[in-house]
């Protein structure tokens, strides 16, 4: 796998998208603890700045990044995809900072949906550098619907991570909020699975020189392991949140790191497919 950098960044990017709009949805529907809450944003950045890191090493020398910044005024997808990271980074940094401080809370409503919207351009931009006419296996909305997928799925269950952490801060909403998380997640985690399954079609019957299953030996075998860890990791996780065990902090642990595993592995099969791709054409 020559692009674990890419793998990492993509689905810790999106992960963290996901993440800041469950987070949001949460502060806008139930107003839990400001505190845990805070706490909670803060983290988003932290598995954000990771990803951010793993981006970087995969440029060879962190100064090539202005190179890419250069390619704005031609409208390069690498470009823009930068500036997507900025535009979310910037606003939900400034709406995390100004929860820290307690500054302007009348302008914190705004804001707060705004970086959440822009989380979504984010993730439609780093889409956008994939979807190209050469690389017909990626040339699709396909790309599009797994990378919103990641932060729809693997979002609500790192949410719900922070706030199981702090169930105690959280009081009688610690129960709700998880609930409501993992039922999104499941939901979500549906609808990722039947467009998947639907990808994998559209794969196998993609009109290539060279199947792209049969150039990787183990990509079907990992797309199969890749859905039955998603739909491990989510019941395991569904199933404690409806029994009310909102402060059995280790299962959902153990789901966000299954459901993490599987969104590594759909990503690397992702990229395996291109080379296969573009080694039979």
């Amino acid at each position: 796998m020559s692009q674990l950098s890419l793998v990492i960044f993509t689905v810790l990017a999106q992960a963290a998208v996901g993440m800041f709009i469950a987070l949001g949805l949460v502060e806008m529907l139930l107003k839990p603890n400001e505190k845990v809450m805070t706490r909670s944003f803060i983290a988003v950045f932290v598995l954000l700045g990771i990803g951010a890191m793993a981006s970087v090493t995969h440029l060879g020398q962190p100064f090539r990044m202005f190179n890419v910044m250069f390619g704005l005024a031609h409208g390069s997808a690498l470009s823009l995809e930068i500036v997507g990271l900025s535009l979310f980074g910037g606003a939900g940094a400034a709406y995390t900072g100004m929860r820290l401080f307690d500054i302007r809370p009348d302008v914190r409503k705004f804001l707060l949906p705004i970086a959440m919207v822009m989380g979504v351009v984010f993730i439609l931009a780093i889409a956008n550098v994939y979807t190209l006419a050469t690389v017909p296996t990626w040339n699709t909305p396909f790309t599009s619907f797994q990378f919103l997928m990641t932060a729809a799925v693997l979002g609500p269950i790192a949410a719900a991570v922070m706030l199981r952490l702090q169930t105690k801060g959280m009081g009688e909403l610690a129960a709700k909020a998880d609930k409501t998380l993992a039922v999104s997640a499941a939901a979500f985690g549906i609808i990722a699975l039947m467009g998947y399954a639907a990808y994998l079609v559209w794969l196998g019957q993609l009109n290539v020189h060279v199947n792209p299953f049969e150039v990787v030996d183990y990509s079907f075998r990992v797309a199969l392991i890749r859905v039955g860890l998603l739909m491990a990791g989510i019941i395991f996780w569904l199933v404690s949140a409806t029994k009310g065990s909102h402060g059995a902090k280790p299962v959902v642990f153990a789901s966000f790191a299954i459901v993490l595993a599987s969104e590594l592995m759909g990503r690397a099969f992702f990229y395996d497919v291109f080379i296969s791709a573009g080694s039979g054409m």
